[in-house]
């Protein structure tokens, strides 16, 4: 399949009403979450999952939620644009995953797109976009400029 245009796209917020069951990415691990976890966690407020479709069909699934990054405060040169904060708002990609039929049209990034206007004009103020990428997918969010945080063990309360 070759690219699909931006605006033959939609998007819907994933509800009990959607069959999801031919929705299959090539990962199972996803295909599981999409089909037996994705309502679950955004009834209890974990995240919220937003469908793709194509001409009625699913064309892929983005899973957001909401996080945060710590950043080092040694001294105003490690202050972000004039903020002092040590934390933070943060958008994360929990899950992200495209249709095997449609892999390779645009949907990824359409989806990519759709986190980051969120993330920019959604309703909370949000610093950064996250991303818990699998491991073959990380070349897809360095292609899109994502980059590497340092990760620091959680301190112990």
């Amino acid at each position: 399949m070759g690219m699909i245009p931006e605006k033959e796209l939609r998007i819907e917020l994933l509800s009990p009403l959607h069959d999801l069951s031919d929705f299959d990415s090539g990962n199972e691990e996803l295909n599981d979450f999409l089909k037996n976890d994705s309502i679950r966690d955004q009834r209890n407020l974990i995240s919220k999952t937003h469908l793709c479709f194509w001409k009625d069909q699913l064309a892929g699934f983005i899973t957001l939620a909401a996080d945060s990054v710590q950043v080092k405060r040694i001294d105003r040169s490690d202050c972000m644009n004039g903020y002092r904060y040590s934390v933070y708002p943060c958008l994360l990609i929990g899950r992200l995953a495209v249709d095997s039929r449609f892999q390779r049209s645009g949907v990824g990034n359409f989806l990519l797109l759709l986190a980051l206007g969120l993330a920019i004009d959604g309703p909370i103020g949000c610093r950064y976009l996250s991303v818990d990428s699998k491991v073959d997918a990380v070349t897809f969010y360095q292609d899109a400029g994502f980059r590497f945080m340092e990760k620091q063990a959680p301190k112990q309360v």
